[in-house]
């Protein structure tokens, strides 16, 4: 089984069955049906095409915490495999960019629990501060907003960066997968 079909069987969407009669589709488009116009055929030829191409796509959003839920369901080889088809194929290597994505994220914490969940690893945030905003007559109210208290002004905090992943990086890519994933 591959990556994509143990994403595509571990959710929970009633799309999940549309595999086998999308790659029957896709080869054989006049399958179960009578075409009458030659735009029906290509339609669903090319239909079936997206749907092999992109339902582990789908698949994979359904999820409400994908790193979580699909861990350990891959075995090393799964990983090696998907990670290999990335640098040919533009649709597996899409799918891992949405999943290292995920991983780079607050989401792969607030995946595991973590309920003290950071921002994006290595971005600037800045600390908001509290204003009164009611207005008193006469007031200028835009008098303030000039360079003058910048020192008042938010200070960028600066978050550790956590070890970045090159995504091209195949061995890199492969570990960090087989590690997310608890991969056996």
């Amino acid at each position: 089984m591959t990556f994509e079909e143990k994403i595509i069987n571990n959710a929970s969407i009633r799309q999940k069955k549309l595999m086998r009669p999308a790659k029957i589709a896709q080869q054989k488009p006049d399958t179960g049906v009578s075409i009458v116009k030659k735009g029906a055929y290509f339609l669903i030829k090319d239909c079936a095409d997206v749907t092999v191409k992109f339902l582990a796509h789908l698949a994979y959003s359904s999820y409400k915490a994908p790193i979580k839920d699909l861990n350990g369901k891959f075995t090393q080889a799964e990983v090696i495999d998907f990670v290999g088809r990335s640098k040919v194929e533009p649709e597996t290597k899409q799918l891992l960019h949405i999943i290292l994505t995920d991983i780079g994220t607050a989401q792969y914490k607030a995946a595991l629990g973590d309920s003290e969940a950071e921002p994006i690893h290595g971005v600037t945030t800045n600390v908001a501060q509290d204003h009164d905003y009611t207005i008193t007559d006469g007031e200028d109210v835009y008098g303030d907003y000039s360079l003058d208290d910048i020192e008042d002004a938010p200070q960028p905090v600066n978050i550790e960066a956590k070890e970045d992943v090159n995504v091209d990086d195949v061995t890199a890519v492969i570990n960090k997968l087989i590690e997310i994933f608890d991969a056996k």
